[in-house]
């Protein structure tokens, strides 16, 4: 195995070991993230590894249990932005009629500034990571629908398209067996852009008291950290801070360096802007 490919596995391994712990942290989290199980404050030892927050809670067990709630929102972003960046693209490149209304609509998603929109439209719904993956996810696929859509008018436009209508083939079979494989490809680089984003932008509003007080994420433990001034006159912040801003720059890091994986393809453009 080259150096290259065994740099590229450890980045793999990395980025599985931070989704298994989310995924895992109710088997892997010491105490119960809710429950203060030591002083406040109390600096790491061997019984509290990342020591405890004001209320004596295991900073450790709040971190496995805030990037399941991180990692979990980042998915449910991923997954509505996709399947509507999607679905609005291929109707936008097969229908004329529709095309218009959807490529309107795309423009003015992508005029609107984004952090005032959605402090706008959360102030009015209520903050909660339910309300905020919903929203992300509502808000965050024009850039990918524009580039499905000329992805679909290129291969609508290929020499071969026009010889398989001259055969005799209709609009479905060239949408099954040329479309779609086409837009197909396109996506693995927008999941891994997505992913960035949407960690980076839930952790921003929960910082700014927009996610769910009740269910922490990395973003609510910086900003339940930065809420008591007082905490960085002392040496608590290194313990406080510094494990959920690893958390959120590692994956924000490793997603950038999967998107890389996929800088040959037409995507990478297109989704970057999200």
């Amino acid at each position: 195995m080259s150096l290259e490919a065994a740099s590229h596995w450890r980045r793999w391994l990395v980025v599985l070991v931070v989704v298994g712990a989310g995924l895992a942290a109710p088997a892997l989290a010491p105490f119960d993230p809710r429950l203060p199980t030591g002083g406040p404050v109390q600096a790491p030892d061997q019984g509290h590894l990342l020591g405890t927050n004001d209320l004596g809670q295991d900073v450790l067990s709040q971190w496995l249990w805030a990037a399941r709630a991180s990692l979990g929102i980042a998915v449910t972003v991923t997954a509505l932005s996709s399947v509507i960046a999607w679905g609005a693209g291929l109707v936008a490149g097969l229908s004329a009629r529709a095309e218009g209304a959807i490529m309107a609509l795309t423009d003015l998603l992508l005029a609107l500034p984004a952090l005032p929109l959605y402090l706008l439209i959360l102030s009015l719904i209520g903050p909660s990571q339910a309300h905020v993956a919903i929203l992300l996810g509502l808000l965050s696929w024009p850039a990918f629908a524009r580039v499905v859509r000329a992805q679909v008018m290129t291969v609508r436009g290929a020499p071969y398209v026009d010889a398989v209508r001259c055969l005799g083939g209709t609009w479905t079979r060239v949408a099954l067996r040329h479309v779609l494989p086409a837009t197909l490809r396109l996506l693995p680089a927008h999941l891994v852009l997505t992913v960035r984003f949407a960690v980076f932008a839930e952790a921003t509003l929960a910082f700014l008291g927009l996610g769910d007080s009740a269910t922490s994420s990395w973003g609510t433990l910086l900003g339940g950290v930065f809420a008591d001034p007082l905490l960085f006159t002392t040496a608590a912040w290194t313990w406080l801070v510094l494990p959920p801003a690893f958390g959120i720059a590692l994956l924000i890091v490793l997603a950038s360096w999967a998107g890389t994986r996929f800088d040959a393809r037409p995507s990478v453009s297109g989704a970057g802007h999200l």
